[in-house]
């Protein structure tokens, strides 16, 4: 193939200046052909360069790249009145895209995003560690497009009739404004699967960049000011009202070992059933040294980095459109996290997730948050694997292992582990269920090899929790799950039926997940029910014996208040839920937009 498109270039290279004359119209429609045709070969070659097969993608995903690259040439085209330079400056710098799209994709997992406007400095200074290799695959990509480039130069077409001229302003035009609303309706984004946080899915490049930008910038709250921003923090930081964790640390700093394990929770929280076996045993039997309660997360069967983010720092999903990712939007070099805390501390920071580094846009969020070291699936050598995941045995063995080995060379190490054991779909049909749900009336697989799962994460986190109780130096453990499984909908519904509860209420279930502290150290044990996970971070450093920064010290005294805010609505501190349209009308929670969006957006 490369061979033959070398041999076209070169015989179009030489007939160049050899043009066979052709009429006005079918010189119009040949023009009008290649404009319409460049766009798809622009689109082959970008998902061709990353080895992405548009026969595998579906076909409104193909149908939504092929029309924003015709927007763009057509732009071209509107701008100059020339077909020519439309087509030959069009397919250059798709050309140059696409290059650099199989580039940056090579090197760290995925391609060129919309947040990589926020870290294009970063990019600049790291780029000078990796050399671009021009493959079989790129050097047909620029034979292609120097083939229709070639073809571009024999285009004289141009429209000199201004009234036709105005027709094709007209009509461009009303595709931009049809464009425009296609990619700013939430509702049709969300329904179709365009939003580009599904990184399972294959939107194709262009797409999956065009597609974030909607959510690029968030607006500023009403009445913001960078100043009022301060002076609300800093006198919510002045309140003197802790969380009054007392432990017996005697000046020593605690290792920490947060683990967020996938889909982990206890289904009893949303209503009651009875199973053959107990699922949580061991979970719920530690009492000594033991912090522990539901903490609310911003997201229900999947998504889990949004959870990932309200936990690292400390900021709320509930202020941002709805459907957008902020570790693909909004995490870049100078975003606050618990890291940024914890190395104030002296505190030597590890992430590791046994998974593509390329999900969620993490390997770019963990360097822009600067830990230490970073791990994913690919670092594994061996690992235990339990229906095609890595195990929380085997993880948490290699936790084990890694904090050993940083723990011979710093004083204080901290290790966030986001494990993949328990992720959906629960349909494998060589695991045998060792749960089983024995008082209601449905049949439901799905649930019992969950409940499965979880219990075998029970059993991991003994042996985690077992390990490190006879560690001489202070060690506290931190696990929360990210969301909820996708079980079946009919099992939520039965477990739910005989409840009281109001839909809000029912709803904010849906959205809870156990968290637990553990310390080996002397510790004063509490429940604490009800917490959502922007808190969880302030908790954790407390019960570190920790000092708190001033915006935590903000976060602590707010949740004195709302004890959770959430995407579905807030908890105040008598218990009672209010719906979000109420609650983001109160003023301590208009209070807060405003100090997070100085943190977040405006430091």
């Amino acid at each position: 193939d490369t061979m033959i498109m070398f041999l076209l270039d070169c015989f179009l290279c030489v007939t160049l200046f050899a043009r066979v004359r052709l009429s006005e119209h079918y010189d119009r429609v040949f023009c009008w052909l290649l404009l319409i045709i460049a766009p798809a070969l622009c689109l082959i070659n970008t998902e061709e360069a990353v080895g992405n097969q548009i026969r595998k993608m579906t076909f409104l995903m193909v149908v939504l790249n092929y029309a924003l690259y015709l927007m763009a040439f057509l732009v071209l085209y509107l701008l100059t009145n020339r077909v020519q330079i439309a087509v030959c400056l069009g397919m250059s710098v798709f050309t140059i895209y696409a290059l650099t799209n199989s580039f940056i994709t090579e090197f760290r997992g995925n391609g060129i995003r919309t947040a990589d406007i926020y870290a294009w400095k970063t990019a600049f200074n790291v780029s000078g560690r990796y050399s671009l290799v021009f493959t079989h695959q790129r050097g047909y990509i620029i034979l292609v497009a120097f083939a229709v480039i070639l073809l571009g130069l024999r285009c004289d077409y141009r429209q000199k009739n201004v009234k036709r001229r105005i027709q094709t302003a007209a009509v461009t035009l009303c595709y931009l404004v049809l464009m425009y609303s296609i990619f700013w309706d939430n509702e049709f984004m969300t329904e179709n699967a365009v939003k580009p946080y599904l990184w399972e899915l294959n939107h194709g490049g262009v797409l999956e960049f065009a597609a974030g930008i909607p959510g690029l910038k968030v607006e500023k709250p009403i009445s913001y000011s960078s100043a009022k921003a301060q002076e609300l923090k800093q006198e919510g930081a002045s309140e003197d009202s802790r969380l009054n964790v007392h432990t017996k640390l005697n000046g020593k700093k605690p290792d920490i070992i947060v683990i967020m394990n996938e889909s982990f929770s206890d289904l009893r929280q949303v209503g009651n059933f009875d199973t053959d076996t107990e699922y949580l045993d061991y979970f719920n039997s530690l009492q000594d040294n033991v912090i522990r309660g539901y903490t609310s997360v911003p997201v229900f069967g999947g998504l889990t980095a949004n959870t990932e983010f309200e936990f690292m720092t400390g900021f709320s999903n509930a202020f941002f459109p709805a459907g957008i990712m902020p570790y693909q939007n909004y995490v870049k070099d100078n975003t606050p996290s618990l890291r940024e805390q914890l190395f104030s501390q002296g505190y030597y920071s590890i992430f590791m997730h046994p998974m593509n580094s390329n999900g969620w846009n993490r390997k770019n969020v963990y360097q822009a948050l600067k830990f230490d070291e970073a791990y994913y699936i690919e670092d594994w050598e061996n690992p235990e694997m339990l229906r095609g995941a890595v195990s929380d045995s085997g993880d948490y063995k290699d936790v084990i292992s890694r904090y050993e080995k940083a723990k011979k060379e710093n004083d204080n190490v901290f290790l966030f582990n986001v494990t993949m054991q328990n992720h959906g779909g629960y349909v494998d049909g060589s695991y045998e269920s060792t749960v089983h749900i024995t008082d209601l009336e449905g049949n439901y697989p799905l649930t019992e090899q969950y409940l499965s799962l979880i219990r075998e994460s029970d059993n991991a986190f003994k042996e985690l929790v077992t390990y490190f109780s006879q560690k001489e130096n202070p060690v506290l453990i931190c696990m929360f799950g990210d969301h909820q499984p996708s079980v079946e909908d009919e099992f939520f519904n039965e477990i739910q039926q005989a409840s009281e509860d109001s839909d809000i209420v029912k709803l904010a279930k849906k959205y809870q997940t156990p968290y637990i502290l553990y310390s080996n150290y002397e510790m004063e044990g509490q429940q604490i029910d009800n917490l959502s996970v922007n808190y969880l971070q302030v908790l954790l450093m407390e019960a570190a014996g920790l000092p708190l920064n001033d915006y935590q010290k903000y976060l602590e005294n707010l949740y004195k208040i709302y004890p959770v805010i959430n995407v579905n609505g807030v908890m105040d501190r008598e218990g009672k839920w209010h719906s979000w349209d109420e609650a983001q009308n109160f003023k301590e929670i208009q209070d807060y937009s405003i100090v997070q969006y100085k943190e977040l957006f405006d430091r």
